[in-house]
Order: C-alpha cells, then structure tokens, then sequence
C-alpha cells in the first residue's frame, strides 16, 4: 500500500494566531482519522525494498500520493507506485507504473475521552491507467473503517477494519491492523505496529517498527523496517519524506 503512515505524530505552528496541522498519510499501514485542512495540498513519497517467501525482490521507487483537502472533514487521494519486481533464477525484470488509486477520507467523529475518533477511507484502482503488467482485470475497491485513542498528549493508539478485492476475484481480502504511536521528541515520533491481511487461501501477518523526524512544520521524513511472523525475519525496510505544498 500506504502506502504507507504516521497518524500517531502531528505536528502544528502558528501563523497569524491560527494552528495549521499537518497529520501525514506516512510511514505504516495504518490510517490515522486525521484529513488534511480545507485546500491544503501533500506530497508524499517513500521507497521500499522487499522480499517474498522465495526470495524475489521487489524495488518501489517512488511509492506517491497526494492529498487535498476539500471540505472541512474530507481529503481527496491520488496515489500510485514505481515497483521493479525481480524473481529469483530469472534474468527477466517487471516494472512500471501500478495501477492508479483513487480515494476519499472522511473523517466523522473527533472522539471524546474513551471514544475515539472515527473515520473512513474508500479507494478504488483503475483497470485502466497504470503499466498494462500491473492493472487488475475488474476495478478493485477497498473500504476501512478508522479508529484512533489519544491516550494523553505523547500515546496514541490507532486501529483499522477493512476490506480489499484484487479486481480479479469476487471475495476480498480483511485487513486488520492495530498501531501505537510515541512522541518520544517535540519534533520526533515512533512507532510499532501490527498489520494482518486474512486471505480465503491463507493469512499473513506482519509487524512494522519506524520513527519519523518533523524538518519542520510542513515537512517530515520517516525510516521504517516490517517483519513477517510466518517467515520470522525482516521482509521490507524503507524510508520516504512528507510534505505540505501550501
């Protein structure tokens, strides 16, 4: 995905007495129910480098989305990947452009005390627009429901409920993930995550450690490392920048 995200760390400033937020999309697979402010623009890239199981490699370079705030509660999404994907014994490379993601947050509830705020975010892949390697045969959909806790003013907990199709089967893919986030710094954040998909054919689960650092109010760069539980070793490492355009 996204994807990549860090929703546990936000960062703020003042510019003529009024608090601009910035909440990232960036690192993690966990969404945050934080939208970007009414017509306020991101950049976000990362890169990764993974393997499968059989050793295979995959090179995202870059991995992109852009985000727009329309309404108060709402962002528009745009986002899409750059992958090289390498199989092992094989002198052949595949990459491209993935397909096209296209997608809305909507935040609907702020949360007070022990309930959180909530939050949801539908996205849909083009059949259409992206490296013809790469496109599914159908669109392909996906639906999360958003959950994020602030416990006090440096620990939150964010979790996730969703559902993804591969625009080639009918019955999708549950998504289950659950994060917590740490300001260990003014300017610096951690966190540690578990993110699970349950396929009809068998589950994978996987946790996902990284830290990010905020240059600055309307810029912030992240590292992060996953593991896989069924493989027992590290899977994935990388790294990306987020930044507020406006």
């Amino acid at each position: 995905m996204f994807p990549v995200l860090l929703m546990m760390t936000v960062f703020c400033y003042a510019q003529e007495e009024e608090e601009v937020f910035f909440p990232t999309d960036r690192p993690g697979y966990t969404w945050g129910t934080d939208v970007l402010p009414l017509h306020k623009i991101s950049w976000e890239n990362g890169f990764s480098i993974e393997r499968d199981a059989e050793g295979n490699r995959t090179i995202t370079m870059p991995s992109t989305i852009v985000r727009y705030g329309i309404f108060e509660n709402v962002e528009l999404r745009v986002s899409t990947d750059f992958p090289l994907h390498e199989e092992v014994g094989s002198l052949t490379k595949q990459m491209g452009i993935s397909p096209l993601t296209f997608g809305t947050k909507i935040k609907c509830y702020d949360g007070d005390g022990l309930i959180p705020s909530i939050g949801v975010l539908a996205e849909f892949q083009s059949p259409h627009i992206g490296s013809t390697d790469f496109l599914p045969s159908h669109l392909a959909p996906s639906l999360y429901l958003i959950f994020e806790n602030a416990i006090n003013d440096w620990f939150y907990v964010c979790y996730n409920a969703g559902a993804e199709w591969d625009g080639e089967t009918a019955t999708p893919t549950t998504f289950l993930s659950l994060c917590l986030g740490f300001n260990i710094l003014e300017n610096l954040g951690a966190y540690a995550e578990t993110f699970n998909y349950l396929h009809p054919e068998g589950n994978e689960y996987y946790t996902e450690f990284g830290f990010c650092l905020a240059l600055s109010p309307r810029l912030q760069l992240d590292i992060e490392a996953d593991f896989s539980l069924q493989q027992k070793k590290c899977t994935c490492i990388g790294g990306g920048i987020a930044w507020m355009l406006n």
